[in-house]
């Protein structure tokens, strides 16, 4: 059986774009290396490859390993600093590799997809890399200076061909073929890889695996991106009765009152209904069934911990929470001023920074003495929850 690493190559300076590195730059909301990362994880998922390995630059790895725990808490992973040139970056990346091929992939091209990774894993053998290319569409011309005057010759598109990434070899031979060049200048493995005399062969690469280098393809990268999106919306809504002798706990917070709520867990009605509110718009069973009352492991256990589970879920997913919008309807106590601690208790638990915490509205409704609520017989709590993906 073949084993394969996914190498990511995100160690560039974006010189030619400017400003920041642009491996680091927002697409979609989301940084230009972690679509490449995300398209590895479902290789991963399937079991076609067996490691990821990013390449970034050395000041980069403290967050990166932060930023990659918490994106994907059950994929391993391996963070390995970058050279001062592409190939060194490439053969730091593939001699921490452990697998019998490697496929290296450039970081800046976010558009590719596992079916042709899958593809350019199945051609590759002991003896042969696998490059994928597209052929050359436009007019060519050379511009030359000559004498101090440009001047302009047509020359043949026939037999020339552009090439993408991934590409794939067998890992010892393409460490081989690296240190031919002492100063690791080569363009691509496939240049190595060919110096070396080796055989390769090519497959159809796609026009949508492009490579993000100037400032116009991140335009266009946003363009594609903006259309390739799903959002999902999702209620919640859960009812609890209020006895004596029960601590009243809502969003987290312990509010004195002479009633609490009575439940299985700590019956926190608020955090009930923002879960299932967020399980339903990802399409998942809802709390009763994945937090069953009749289980004694969640006797009393803290809603916040289940909606960290809750959390992880929705992770796996690649979901991401735009907004959470939340009504809770109680007779007594008074709990406005509670709700802004509310809400960041959530916060913590649904997302990677505090100031997400903005994203979750919280608003109190009295019971106006009319039914179970106005007579402080229960509480209730309604919630919608908005969530989006990039499709892959």
């Amino acid at each position: 059986m073949k084993t394969f690493s996914f190498i990511i190559a995100a160690a560039g300076l974006g010189e030619r774009i400017g400003g920041s590195p642009k491996q680091f730059r927002l697409l979609g909301g989301t940084p230009l290396w972690q679509w490449s990362f995300h398209v590895a994880e479902e290789l991963l998922a399937l079991g076609k490859i067996q490691e990821i390995i990013l390449v970034v630059p050395s000041d980069s790895i403290t967050s990166i390993k932060k930023t990659l725990s918490t994106l994907s808490e059950k994929t391993s992973f391996l963070v390995v600093a970058g050279g001062t040139t592409r190939s060194q970056s490439v053969r730091n990346g593939v001699a921490m590799a452990s697998s019998d091929y490697v496929l290296i992939h450039d970081g800046a091209r976010p558009f590719v997809d596992k079916e042709l990774c899958i593809t350019i894993m199945d051609h590759v053998n002991p003896n042969l890399g696998v490059i994928p290319v597209v052929p050359i569409s436009d007019a060519l011309k050379k511009i030359e200076i000559v004498e101090g005057e440009e001047r302009v010759s047509s020359t043949s598109r026939e037999h020339l061909y552009t090439t993408q990434t991934p590409q794939c070899f067998p890992r010892l031979q393409l460490l081989e073929a690296l240190d031919t060049d002492k100063d690791l200048l080569f363009k691509d493995e496939a240049e190595a890889w060919i110096a070396l005399g080796k055989k390769i062969v090519t497959i159809p690469g796609a026009r949508r695996n492009m490579k993000i280098t100037y400032q116009e393809d991140f335009i266009l990268a946003h363009q594609i991106a903006s259309n390739n999106r799903e959002y999902r919306v999702g209620n919640g809504f859960d009812i609890h009765p209020l006895v004596p002798s029960r601590p009243l706990i809502l969003g987290g917070v312990e509010i004195e009152s002479p009633l609490g709520l009575d439940g299985h867990s700590d019956a926190d009605v608020l955090a009930h209904a923002v879960m299932d509110a967020l399980l339903g718009a990802a399409g998942l069973p809802d709390i009763g069934k994945l937090f069953p009352a009749s289980d004694p492991q969640y006797k009393n256990i803290s809603s916040l911990d289940l909606l960290s589970r809750v959390a992880s879920l929705l992770k796996e997913g690649r979901w991401d929470i735009l907004w959470v919008d939340v009504t809770l309807q109680a007779q007594l106590p008074r709990l406005g001023s509670f709700t802004k601690q509310m809400e960041e208790n959530l916060g913590k638990r649904l997302f990677a920074f505090e100031m997400e915490s903005e994203k979750i509205n919280i608003k109190v409704k009295s019971g106006e003495r009319i039914g179970a609520v106005g007579r402080a017989e229960c509480m209730k709590c309604t919630a919608v929850a908005t969530l989006s993906r990039w499709r892959r």
